[in-house]
């Protein structure tokens, strides 16, 4: 049995999204909006997330597991009040979030998710 894969968006290292049969996997986003604090950075990338899940045809409801990386734990809390509004209308993915060095100063937050197609 094969399995149909498509990669989106591929860059040198790595593709923003993968499909393998009807699950999708992205990358680790980060903000595009740097220079700004944990909620407005994570109000960025939960956009990012959700525009690239309309790209391959899925959508935010269909997101099954979110990962997310902090630069500093101390921002638990004001990342929560944004997320939580984000999951708010949708029936809730399993989520893990630790504390974590990120590639770049800049960057407060990374967040991966796993979702299927529908």
């Amino acid at each position: 049995m094969t399995i149909d894969i498509k990669r989106f968006y591929e860059g040198t290292r790595a593709s923003q999204v993968v499909i393998s049969g009807p699950r999708i996997e992205t990358s680790g986003l980060v903000a595009r909006c740097l220079n700004k604090g944990v909620t407005e950075q994570t109000a960025c990338v939960l956009q990012q997330l959700e525009q690239l899940m309309q790209d391959v045809g899925s959508d935010k409801k269909h997101i099954t597991r979110i990962q997310i990386w902090l630069a500093d734990m101390a921002d638990f809390d004001a990342m929560n009040i944004v997320y939580d509004a984000w999951v708010s209308d949708i029936h809730k993915p399993v989520r893990a979030c630790v504390g974590a060095q990120l590639a770049s100063p800049e960057y407060l937050i990374e967040i991966q998710a796993t979702a299927v197609l529908y």
